[in-house]
């Protein structure tokens, strides 16, 4: 089945984001987040995109969206903490209209989102966050929550070097034995040539914590 596009609705109905939804097969809802839209990232980003491969791949349902002011999206851009605001939102529009857990994936700026709306009451089944940028962002206040993670890093990251990374998990106390960090060789932070990579990794954290489910 192929992904078609949906609007989104988001502060009380005032606006749409448009995105891509693929039905799945199992019951579960992966929702993925793009990239900063300041640096022209979208819901076409090539890291976003082999993520929701990979959920697919698994039978999960997915949805991916652009940021408002991204695309065909509605309004201007919003900025971190309206951003946050309206995946929030997204999820909430999951939930009501497709059965089954949510699970959340962000990629660099998506990362820090996906964090910062668990910090406002998004409670996701699991998180997969690639290349959260700790090297360019502030992540002060944010937490992993206590389910199944995946973090992928390039040792090549520009944004985040894997000894930040490393240091920032230290403190991640609540998350402590659920975080399966995934570190590749001669990637940086953009992951070109490297979709396959994440596939691999992808799929195979779901397969191992969702046992029973098809990969």
């Amino acid at each position: 089945m192929s992904e078609v596009p949906v609007l989104i609705p988001v502060e009380d109905g005032k606006l749409n984001l448009e995105g891509l939804f693929r039905e799945g097969t199992i019951g579960r809802n992966a929702l993925i987040c793009h990239p900063l839209p300041l640096y022209g990232g979208n819901m076409a980003n090539n890291v976003v995109v082999a993520a929701q491969r990979a959920f697919a791949q698994c039978g999960w349902s997915t949805l991916r969206f652009n940021f408002r002011g991204v695309g065909a999206s509605g309004g201007k851009p919003g900025g971190e903490a309206r951003d946050a605001e309206d995946l929030v939102a997204v999820s909430e529009f999951v939930k009501s209209n497709h059965a089954g857990a949510l699970d959340l994936a962000g990629y660099s700026y998506g990362a820090w989102t996906a964090l910062a709306a668990i910090r406002s009451g998004l409670t996701p089944a699991s998180l997969t966050l690639f290349s959260p940028p700790l090297d360019f962002m502030s992540f002060e206040g944010l937490e992993l929550p206590d389910v199944p993670t995946l973090i992928t890093i390039g040792n090549q990251d520009e944004f985040c070097a894997v000894e930040s990374l490393r240091k920032w998990l230290a403190g991640q106390s609540r998350a402590a034995g659920r975080v399966r960090l995934e570190i590749i060789p001669y990637c940086d932070h953009f992951y070109w040539e490297f979709g396959a990579e994440i596939t691999s990794k992808l799929t195979d954290f779901l397969g191992k914590n969702f046992p029973g489910k098809p990969v």
